[in-house]
């Protein structure tokens, strides 16, 4: 997410909120000080994130839904990112994790102006991996999500972290 956060902070228009994961580090002077002076921003700041809640989530059917990564800027438009890592295994693709992924976008969909969505793809997808990915994102494209596929590179190891 460093990217982002660099662009957050070259545009102080763009307000950017990410999860803190296990970061305690807050705003320099509290959340309001860092909304009007970006130098005083910390990307992952607990408070920022929890105070994100309010206009980010998706609540439907008794879930409350999140995303990696949600902005706003000076006219309050919205940006939801979600980003996926997922494995081919065995000849097996990842289809429920796959379907998840795509469901959170849509959900972000229902209440952001721009979803963006980044899946990683490790492992051999069979032959007709890229056959369908055109028609997908052009569907999704209708619903408001630009959907991005990353392939990783033959061999490359997999994290054992969890992706988000």
């Amino acid at each position: 997410m460093e990217p982002a956060g660099e662009l957050s902070q070259k545009h102080p228009e763009i307000r950017l909120f990410v999860h803190p994961e296990k970061r305690k580090k807050k705003c320099r002077d509290g959340c309001d000080a860092g909304a009007a002076d970006p130098s005083r921003r910390v990307q992952g700041c607990p408070d920022c994130w929890r105070a994100s809640k309010k206009w980010s989530v998706v609540d439907a059917f008794g879930t409350r839904n999140n995303f990696d990564l949600v902005a706003f800027d000076r006219k309050r438009k919205t940006l939801a990112v979600e980003v996926k890592w997922l494995s081919f295994r065995g000849g097996k693709g990842p289809n429920t994790e796959f379907q998840r992924f795509i469901g959170q976008c849509a959900l972000a969909a229902a209440v952001h102006d721009i979803v963006i969505g980044v899946c990683g793809f490790r492992g051999e997808g069979g032959k007709q991996f890229n056959v369908h990915d055109v028609n997908l994102k052009a569907e999704l494209k209708k619903i408001g999500v630009l959907l991005i596929p990353v392939y990783a590179k033959a061999g490359q190891k997999e994290k054992k972290k969890y992706a988000g």
